[in-house]
């Protein structure tokens, strides 16, 4: 189930130590169209919010109004999700990847204001977790500290980078890494930072057709898995007791598994599927899939995405996977407890 990076290599060797890391490091869509204070591409509708120096920002990252009221009741049931697996003897992380709108604030257009509360949800939802029982990386606090040295989102994709998913992978362990037993088996280990080129963004394609010849491909800065086991270290690991689960934040070209699996200094398998599928019937997919049935994790990692914190398991947003909050839980008891 992990996922693997691949490609050609033109850095060498492998880092292993946080510090060297960060060092490295460092060189609910219908609500949101009728969202005020918004500048949009011009020749509307468009699902891209236009900033400065050429960073894009998707419509639904919402951060200029109080939205608490809409966030509390899909907290409510997060934190009654993690509250089953713990139940279930399944300890449970929760990965809030930090809203792009929010930390690259000073790029947004000019009439887009950050509210007071929304600067706030992600701590306080973070708190919520917690009351529950979940391990809570803190990756706000880790990305405003670190966003002006290192490009963390791609400017024109809704998307981190592989530097932002580094950053998140070692603050994640660094919270999840004292909560485990030491593993017999080593983790993975990755190559020097390698520079390559990244095509232009999914934003693009959510502007009028006359705008989008004006951006292009991106560099970035990544790292490939270094097989230093053989072969065998990039296969699939299916007996891992650590299991991430998430949207296409976690797909393997962005390299948060890898990292992780390097720095918790143990295998972690992966499962993956993307966003539009709704954070929720991820979870499920996962535990009523056979890797689950055959290897139970010790420590699942579930990611969600702070701009989704107003959409619940029925939102419309997940098309034919929305379902009620009940009917949520209730299947997520089931296939837990089997």
């Amino acid at each position: 189930m992990s996922g693997t990076l691949h490609g050609s290599r033109t850095g060498s060797g492998t880092l292993t130590n946080r510090r060297h890391f960060l060092a490295a490091a460092s060189t609910g869509l219908s609500a949101a169209l009728a969202a005020p204070h918004i500048a949009l591409a011009q020749s509307a509708p468009s699902l891209a919010v236009v900033g400065k120096e050429g960073w894009l920002f998707p419509l639904w990252d919402k951060i200029a109004d109080d939205d608490a009221p809409q966030v509390r009741p899909v907290v409510q049931v997060i934190s009654r999700a993690v509250a089953t697996l713990k139940a279930a003897g399944i300890d449970v992380a929760m990965v809030l990847v930090p809203s792009k709108a929010r930390t690259y604030r000073q790029f947004l257009p000019d009439s887009m204001r950050v509210a007071s509360t929304v600067d706030r949800r992600y701590a306080g939802v973070q708190a919520e977790f917690r009351k529950a029982g979940a391990i809570t990386p803190d990756l706000d606090t880790a990305f405003r500290a670190h966003a002006a040295g290192t490009q963390l989102f791609f400017k024109t994709d809704t998307h981190w980078t592989p530097m932002g998913a580094e950053l998140a992978a070692v603050e994640a362990a660094k919270a999840i890494g004292p909560t485990l037993p030491a593993s017999a088996r080593p983790g993975l280990q990755v190559s020097a930072p390698i520079s390559r080129v990244a095509p232009r963004g999914d934003l693009v394609r959510n502007l009028p057709e006359a705008q989008r010849a004006t951006y292009g491909a991106e560099p970035f800065v990544s790292r490939d898995v270094v097989a230093s086991g053989g072969q065998n270290a990039l296969l699939a690991d299916d007996t891992s007791d650590v299991t991430l689960v998430g949207n296409s934040y976690m797909e393997p070209k962005y390299g948060f598994q890898p990292i992780l699996s390097n720095q918790l200094s143990r295998p972690v398998s992966l499962f993956w599927k993307p966003n539009n599928i709704g954070a929720y019937a991820i979870l499920l997919q996962y535990v009523t899939s056979p890797g689950f049935r055959e290897q139970r994790p010790k420590l699942l990692i579930w990611t969600y995405l702070e701009v989704d914190l107003t959409a619940g398991p029925s939102s419309s947003g997940w098309g034919n996977n929305a379902m009620g909050s009940d009917q949520f839980l209730n299947n997520l008891r089931q296939a837990v407890s089997a």
